[in-house]
């Protein structure tokens, strides 16, 4: 009797894996932050090693990714009402945006910020090149971006400034690239495991948010492990 095949992980639990496998030692699912409102699928710090300032040690929250599920596209996509429309746009303004980006990295090398830590991530402090057309493009991208992810956790995390790395992670076909608002990344579920399909941008965090965050993704661990324990 042939046996049968073993159940897919949840995605979250593939976020929560990739996570770590990345550096960011402090994890967990279902991360509850009642100052964010809302829940997180998957969040993750990557700590910072103590410094010294004036002989005192200084304490500061590490970097800070969150990962939100997706398995549906209807899920992904709240408000669908324009979705065809706002898709066609969104592509020909992220194929004009990669454009300038790859335009930018040649011509304005200091752009780069060397102290942010993770090769996998875009690095590219591109607004601060003040070129008033790619600016405008990413306002109008965040604009177009607001009709599809108005009323979701995506808009709320980015319009907080909680995380500085951020991703949906996907079934294949339930997300396009383009459709991500500015600066998230997009992974997929292949052959069992995520892969990459676009980087997330670095993005700046509020101290006090990653604070927050960090902090609560430690309940979450140590919730996690306490009903392990009642198994």
């Amino acid at each position: 009797m042939a046996r049968p095949s073993s159940k897919p992980l949840p995605l979250s639990r593939l976020a929560f894996q990739w996570a770590v496998d990345q550096g960011f030692a402090l994890a967990a699912q279902d991360v509850k932050v009642p100052k964010l409102g809302c829940r997180i699928d998957v969040a993750a710090c990557r700590p910072e090693p103590v410094r010294k300032l004036r002989g005192r040690p200084v304490f500061k929250p590490g970097a800070i990714a969150v990962f939100e599920c997706k398995r549906s596209r209807p899920e992904f996509l709240k408000d669908a009402r324009s979705e065809d429309s706002i898709r066609e746009r969104l592509q020909i303004l992220q194929a004009q945006r990669l454009e300038y980006e790859e335009s930018m990295r040649r011509n304005f090398p200091t752009l780069r910020e060397g102290e942010t830590l993770f090769p996998e991530f875009d690095a590219y402090c591109y607004r601060d090149a003040g070129w008033a057309p790619y600016n405008e493009l990413i306002a109008e991208m965040q604009e177009v971006n607001t009709h599809l992810h108005s009323r979701t956790k995506v808009a709320r995390l980015m319009r907080l400034k909680a995380a500085n790395v951020l991703y949906v992670v996907a079934e294949p076909g339930v997300a396009q690239p383009q459709e991500l608002p500015v600066g998230w990344g997009l992974l997929e579920r292949h052959d069992g495991a995520l892969q990459m399909i676009s980087r997330a941008v670095w993005q700046d965090a509020l101290e006090v948010q990653r604070w927050n965050v960090m902090v609560r993704i430690g309940v979450s661990a140590s919730a996690a492990v306490g009903k392990s324990f009642g198994k």
